[in-house]
């Protein structure tokens, strides 16, 4: 009877044993997947990365975070007016958001840093007399012509790869003479852009959902184009150049994509009618390079071209 006894408790003890290691391991495993859920929520996700060199200030406050790793419990604070050497950027989503982060070294370490809270230090002239006006642009005014056909991009998800900048090559017209020509002569001449910016206006004339018909076979499929109306005075041209850096960086916000240089393989989100020709072919257009080059030396005395420009577009994309 004795011996039948301990058999029964060796059992009771053996399955209340197997019973504490259960509970034990179902509760390891609730605290990992919490804390994974939590990491998972608490985490910012990467979409993409592009590396740059710039010279930034930023000033102290309650949300001046530096962010040692891309999570949000960790942070450092500055204290002061500081420079930053920014060394690239990262688009990112946290909670559903689109965020862009400046990857920024500090105290001889990397942190990452909201790219809303630096002050770029413009070392072209033009670009600091922007900057000195606070970055100006007008709003993007919405004139869309149906007439004009409705093409998918050639890319995978149907979404644009980048911007491609014309300028109109003609002294004696200004923007609504522009527009107009182009929507008389489209059924004839097959041609459309989808936006024209001057100093006062950025006014889009087709739906950007769609390919334009501007650039050539080897670029249509793929960019957002608009025209730049040619300009006489300084300050004219410096305020066209920042409603076309505020549209282009909208646009690339918008398809969340870089800001980025045009390359030979065909890679990269700024491009200019000249690039296209250079790099992909099928047109052979050099604007808005020979506007862009006598009014910088005849305004401002310096020169202007597309690294220039994505120095001043990435201004505004920091902004969204």
């Amino acid at each position: 009877m004795a011996k039948k006894y301990q058999r029964r408790k060796k059992r009771k003890t053996k399955k209340q044993a197997i019973s504490r290691k259960y509970w034990i391991f179902a509760s390891l495993g609730l605290l990992v997947a919490a804390l994974s859920a939590f990491i998972y929520h608490e985490k910012i996700h990467i979409k993409t990365s592009y590396s740059v060199s710039e010279i930034a200030t930023v000033n102290p406050g309650e949300d001046t975070l530096l962010y040692p790793y891309l999570f949000k419990v960790q942070t450092k604070k500055i204290a002061s007016v500081t420079n930053l050497a920014v060394e690239g950027y990262l688009l990112t989503s946290y909670k559903g958001e689109q965020i862009t982060f400046a990857k920024v070294r500090y105290e001889d370490k990397l942190y990452y840093i909201k790219a809303n809270q630096l002050k770029i230090t413009q070392s072209n002239s033009i670009n600091a007399y922007i900057a000195s006006l606070n970055y100006p642009h007008e709003q993007i005014d919405n004139q869309i012509n149906n007439a004009f056909a409705k093409k998918a991009y050639a890319t995978s998800n149907a979404k644009p790869k980048g911007v491609l900048i014309h300028d109109t090559d003609n002294d004696r017209s200004d923007i609504n003479d522009e527009i107009n020509y182009m929507a008389k002569n489209y059924q004839t001449q097959g041609i459309f852009v989808h936006a024209f910016i001057d100093n006062t206006r950025i006014v889009q004339i087709a739906d950007n959902q769609y390919m334009a018909q501007g650039a050539g076979p080897k670029a249509n499929p793929y960019y957002i184009q608009f025209e730049m109306t040619r300009l006489t005075d300084a300050d004219s041209f410096a305020r066209q150049l920042a409603n076309a850096a505020y549209y282009t960086a909208y646009m690339l916000h918008k398809y969340q994509l870089p800001v980025t240089l045009a390359s030979k393989d065909g890679s990269g989100s700024l491009w200019t009618h000249a690039l296209a020709s250079e790099y992909l072919g099928g047109t052979d257009h050099q604007d808005p390079e020979e506007y862009w080059s006598a009014a910088s030396q005849n305004y401002f005395g310096t020169d202007y071209g597309l690294e220039q420009f994505r120095d001043l577009v990435q201004v505004y994309y920091n902004q969204f």
